[in-house]
């Protein structure tokens, strides 16, 4: 080991942990709030029970995305979501308002229209979550692939 690398002398190993730890206490003390999506699915017609695949066309289902954030602060959340036909063209855009939260789960809920003359094949659904403080932000996103026939 060299003389003239700090954490490289016996003496003073234990001031490099002191600093080392001061550092992590203040990476994790200025860190944006956490998000996790939970779950992501569709449900049936009445929002009680999971869909099962392949979809009908023309039923009225709907999506549920379970979400949770943390910290210990009121945050700003943002969403935003796209539905996609199975040939790539946008059909719908999603952005509700953002909105203040505090820590904890929360979900977001629409319905899903597919119409019985609409294409079959697979739909898909994107959806993104964006929580923000004085301290930063996160975004967490999610897809959700449905083939209805």
């Amino acid at each position: 080991m060299s003389d003239r690398s700090p954490c490289g002398i016996a003496s003073l190993g234990v001031a490099c942990l002191v600093a080392g730890a001061a550092l992590a206490g203040a990476g994790t003390a200025s860190a944006a709030p956490p998000v996790n999506i939970m779950a992501f699915r569709v449900m049936e017609p009445g929002g009680r029970k999971p869909a099962t695949q392949p979809l009908q066309r023309g039923v009225a289902y709907s999506y549920r995305l379970d979400y949770r954030i943390g910290g210990r602060s009121v945050v700003r959340v943002r969403r935003s979501g796209a539905f996609w036909s199975p040939y790539g063209d946008k059909l719908v855009s999603i952005r509700p308002r953002s909105q203040t939260a505090d820590p904890g789960r929360h979900f977001a809920a629409d319905p899903i229209r597919v119409a019985r003359s609409d294409s079959p094949g697979e739909y898909r659904l994107t959806y993104s979550i964006t929580a923000t403080d004085k301290s930063g932000s996160t975004t967490r996103t999610a897809e959700l692939r449905m083939r209805f026939r």
